[in-house]
């Protein structure tokens, strides 16, 4: 059954830089990691902030697409664009992509804005709905690091 891990941010908290930080860590313990946006745009901007997010690391990572290699650990896409091979989604669009439930884990991030926080109400609904294993983290501290 997939799991959904809901983390919560503080008001004020760098949503993409925290998805940077949780796929370093899925991808570090040895996961595959398929990070979902809302459009190329996204993909592009989220694809240059791995490049940049930690100068002491590397996240080896490319944006999907037809061509691309099945073993690279970390992939970023849009739209239907997702590998068949990644255990966990970081999913980084306002709605649940439809094939949410070929991933063991899922990976939601609440930043404190308003929309974002009713956005995903909305997808903790659907989830709920759909009878999958959902867990919170509220997250109080963000260091530089995170």
């Amino acid at each position: 059954m997939t799991r959904v891990d809901f983390y919560i941010l503080p008001d004020g908290s760098n949503v993409d830089r925290f998805a940077c930080a949780i796929t370093a860590k899925a991808w570090a313990s040895g996961n595959k990691v398929h990070v979902h946006t809302q459009s190329e745009e996204t993909a592009t901007g989220f694809d240059d902030l791995l490049w940049i997010y930690k100068d002491i690391s590397f996240v080896p990572h490319e944006i999907f697409n037809d061509s691309s290699n099945e073993d690279t650990p970390v992939t970023i896409g849009y739209d239907n664009h997702f590998p068949d091979t990644s255990g966990v989604m970081v999913n980084l669009d306002s709605g649940i992509p439809d094939f949410v439930s070929q991933f063991e884990r899922i990976v939601e991030i609440v930043g404190g804005d308003a929309s974002d926080k009713q956005a995903a109400r909305q997808r903790y609904r659907q989830y709920k709905e759909a009878d999958y294993e959902i867990h919170d983290h509220k997250i109080e501290n963000l260091t530089e690091h995170d």
